[in-house]
């Protein structure tokens, strides 16, 4: 029966797939032509692209081309991919199919469709595989977004360079160890240095670490083996960051995370549910008792009481400007004023502005506000702008270094108008910011998580920078770049008083989900098969 249902829905996917395919093409037959951008370009540039692999050395170079008509999609032949990744390519001309087979995964594509049968399911390609010449043309796309994660290789790719670079210099996860503590199983997981991370469980059966940032060692941080609590283990890259999947024990009902070697090691502790069906003994006598905690969650005993809401820019200051003239200092604070006010309706929280009018506040006494408030919690509000009209959509940061071109463009903006830390201050701050680190990625991610789908915005993803307004806070930290002034029509609902009410309420039920999440401990539910599935995460973009 499982078997039925599971081809039914590959057959409703496949239908809607094609669905939206026809109906795409049928817009385009409207207006006289098909569309220009799915339309080959025999004619298109040639691209010499080097792939140099990180852990041998080898370089080699590998021809393509721009095949298609007003894109800048980079194509290469299907046997200089299957070359690359040391696999092989089986043809089925009647279907024009094409299965590329490396190692124990296996790739299908169709020639002109944009629908790959993948490992994990089927994907669909932002441009189509092409036949051209007598050949299969593989878009560039396919190796970065499905083939790469698909293997647990990271691949990365230069435009300016043409340069593809596969695997990683030196990982940052590096091993998994498993320690069984009589009822309760113990994963450590190694970095090289400390790392912000979020832990969860996203069904019955599965324990799942973010490690923000992360670069990780797919061959140490896994375990196939039973042993205590976790059945097994996993490891996976996603653009960037690193995620494990635990598969354990029915019997585990709860968790709980911490983080040792000053931030070094991430462990999980897996708990056995406790059984209280039979009657405690009667203690006769005299008894000593010296238990050893152990190491403590201190995320999980933080309470939310004081809000410390930190409108950014102000004064001269203006900060972003859209096209319509509307200025981020005013969005900023428009938008602090109804979250304090959504506050203060909807709980008993204490809610702290670091400025209540239109004036010039240093960022470093923006933090000082928050210290002296004794505040548990700082956000910092902020708009974005980008030359690209199209991106849209709200980012979350903690602070640690930027991982991406993308956030250290978004840190260079931000910090523009002050100057970026000095290496010592960033430095001490960031480990005390140590302390908070795991707290702020888990309020970031809830943030991001939340706001996007209360609003129906794009989730970009959260990220991580080191914005001079953060360092300082002694306090779980967060920014929030509502939208981009840059986009006219998200420039014009940022300047709407009733969605900077609608923003704000957003901000405070994630802040308010926040708040209930720091429980003692996670409960896990249990089932009797709880599957593995490796679905990523979608990460934002831009």
């Amino acid at each position: 029966m499982r078997s039925s249902l599971q081809t039914g829905r590959t057959t409703v996917r496949l239908l809607l797939v094609a669905a939206l395919l026809g109906a795409a093409g049928a817009a385009g037959a409207q207006d006289g032509a098909p569309i220009p951008f799915f339309q080959p370009d025999p004619s298109g540039p040639e691209v010499t692209l080097t792939a140099h692999f990180v852990a041998t050395g080898e370089t080699r170079v590998l021809p393509g081309r721009e095949l298609l008509s007003g894109s800048r999609e980079v194509y290469l032949r299907s046997a200089a991919v299957a070359a690359l990744f040391n696999g092989g390519r089986y043809w089925n001309g009647a279907l024009r199919q094409l299965d590329l087979k490396v190692g124990e995964a296996t790739f299908r594509v169709t020639a002109d469709s944009r629908l790959v049968q993948a490992p994990d399911g089927h994907v669909l390609l932002p441009v189509p595989v092409l036949d051209h010449g007598g050949e299969v043309w593989l878009p560039l796309t396919m190796l970065l977004d499905v083939i790469g994660p698909a293997l647990g290789d990271r691949i990365a790719w230069d435009p300016e360079t043409s340069r593809l670079r596969l695997g990683v210099a030196e990982y940052t996860v590096l091993r998994l160890w498993t320690e069984v503590l009589g009822r309760a199983t113990a994963v450590h997981v190694s970095c090289r240095d400390p790392l912000g991370y979020r832990v969860h469980s996203p069904r019955p059966g599965i324990v799942e670490l973010k490690i923000y940032g992360g670069e990780v060692n797919t061959g140490g941080v896994a375990q196939a083996r039973r042993r205590g609590l976790l059945l097994s283990a996993r490891s996976r890259q996603q653009r960037d960051d690193a995620v494990v999947t635990l598969r354990v024990d029915d019997l585990v009902s709860r968790y709980r995370s911490y983080a040792a070697d000053e931030g070094r090691e991430i462990v999980i502790v897996l708990e056995e549910e406790q059984v209280s069906s039979l009657p405690s003994p009667v203690p006769r006598g005299e008894a000593r008792v010296n238990i050893d905690e152990g190491p403590r969650d201190v995320t999980h005993e933080m309470r939310l009481r004081t809000v410390v809401i930190d409108p950014g820019h102000g004064g001269h200051d203006v900060g972003a400007v859209g096209r319509l003239g509307i200025l981020e200092k005013d969005v900023n604070l428009d938008v602090a004023r109804e979250l304090r006010r959504f506050l203060r309706r909807e709980s008993d929280l204490e809610v702290v502005l670091t400025r209540e009018r239109d004036e010039h506040v240093e960022l470093a006494d923006r933090a000082e506000v928050a210290n002296r408030a004794d505040g548990d919690l700082f956000l910092s509000l902020h708009c974005n702008s980008w030359f690209n009209e199209g991106a849209r959509g709200l980012e979350t940061y903690f602070l640690s270094p930027a991982r991406s071109d993308w956030a250290k463009s978004v840190e260079a903006t931000e910090n523009a108008a002050h100057g970026e830390p000095e290496d010592v201050e960033f430095i001490v701050w960031e480990l005390v910011q140590n302390r908070f680190i795991a707290s702020s990625s888990r309020l970031a991610e809830i943030i991001q998580t939340d706001v996007s789908a209360d609003l129906g915005l794009p989730d970009r993803g959260v990220r991580q920078a080191g914005f001079r307004v953060l360092v300082g806070a002694y306090m779980p930290a967060a920014l929030i770049e509502l939208g981009f002034l840059s986009h006219p029509q998200e420039e014009r609902r940022l300047g709407e008083s009733d969605y900077q009410r609608r923003l704000a309420a957003a901000i405070g039920r994630a802040l308010l989900n926040y708040r209930d999440s720091l429980a003692p401990a996670g409960d896990l539910p249990v089932v009797d098969d709880p599957g593995f599935d490796d679905s990523d995460d979608q990460d934002g973009g831009y």
